[in-house]
């Protein structure tokens, strides 16, 4: 009997391990599904105004400041179950960096770190950030970069395990600017000592170090009265960057005034070099101005060697003249005799 008995007692144990282990193994195979169906997936996306990167950057000018928003939303097929349970006390970190700096440029992102409080609704939250751009380097004009922003979103601690964390990255376009930056170099001086009928010729070099090509605009805006000036209205200079050439040889011919009598004029004759973009007429650099130096020191007599010409033909023929009108006298008296 006794042993009949322990038969029975180990066939039950056995049944109820064994309900237990079913139980186990169906409760493990079903949790899977489950949590997935709570968990949440934040998305994160950065919103700007555009027509802030519309304006080129200009290199070796102030950053650029750009406002942007940083939105996150929570996704998933019971985010709204989840965030009502909680109560809306979750808050995530967003850590904030810029991945992938054009060569010349250098870029930031102000705060690094964002704290984001989630309400117990399913809707998109905003936070404030700065990106700052600046061009430190000669990089070709019109060309256009991109920095891209790198998101990625963590659960502060004692916050809901079901919010998987989130890495995002998302390129920030921009354009370079026109930089324009010129030299020059008075080849044999800008000072000439000249007499009233002779022309002071000045030459000089121009060289285009900006990051684009140029059309450098010519213009007299300082000359004294009664003098001239000639001089080339454009000139187009490349640049090195793009591999073409970036100097040329510019004259520039002044002529004193041509009143007849003693002169000693001194001139200070000022040009400015205007350098556009040929890419972008809209686009031009500071006005460089050069000064020439012209005295005019002498007599100036306009037809004088003809005067000369003239006084001399009469010395000559007055004398023949006269000669010619005694001899004719001469005859007549002995005709007369």
């Amino acid at each position: 009997m006794n042993k009949k008995f322990q038969k029975i007692k180990i066939v039950l144990i056995f049944l109820i391990l064994f309900s237990f282990s079913i139980i186990s193994i169906s409760s493990i195979a079903k949790s899977g599904p489950l949590d997935q169906i709570y968990e949440l997936t934040p998305n994160l996306v950065i919103d700007y105004d555009r027509s802030l990167l519309q304006v080129p950057i200009i290199p070796f000018d102030e950053a650029r400041s750009i406002p942007v928003k940083v939105k996150l939303q929570l996704l998933g097929p019971a985010v709204d179950i989840v965030l009502g349970k909680t109560g809306g006390n979750i808050d995530l970190i967003v850590d904030m960096s810029i991945a992938n700096i054009p060569e010349g440029c250098q870029a930031s992102v102000t705060p690094p770190i964002l704290l984001i409080e989630l309400p117990g609704q399913n809707i998109v939250v905003e936070v404030n950030a700065t990106i700052s751009i600046t061009i430190n380097q000669y990089i070709p004009a019109e060309s256009q970069k991109n920095i891209a922003v790198r998101m990625s979103s963590r659960r502060v601690g004692g916050s809901t395990t079901l919010i998987k964390p989130g890495n995002f990255t998302q390129d920030i376009p921009f354009i370079v600017g026109y930089f324009s930056q010129l030299s020059f170099n008075y080849i044999d001086g800008n000072v000439r000592n000249i007499s009233p009928d002779e022309t002071a010729d000045f030459n000089f070099e121009i060289q285009n170090w900006g990051n684009g090509a140029t059309k450098v605009i010519s213009e007299v805006v300082d000359l004294p009265d009664g003098w001239l000036t000639e001089i080339v209205h454009s000139t187009i200079l490349g640049s090195e960057l793009v591999g073409s050439t970036s100097g040329k040889l510019i004259s520039l011919r002044v002529k004193p005034p041509v009143d007849f009598g003693y002169h000693e004029d001194r001139a200070v004759i000022k040009i400015s070099m205007t350098p556009i973009s040929i890419e972008n007429p809209d686009y031009r650099g500071e006005p460089h101005y050069l000064y020439f130096i012209v005295q005019s020191k002498g007599f100036f007599t306009p037809g004088f060697d003809i005067v000369i010409l003239l006084f001399a033909f009469i010395f000559v023929l007055i004398p023949i003249w006269k000669r010619k009108n005694r001899t004719k006298e001469n005859k007549d008296l002995r005709r007369k005799l």
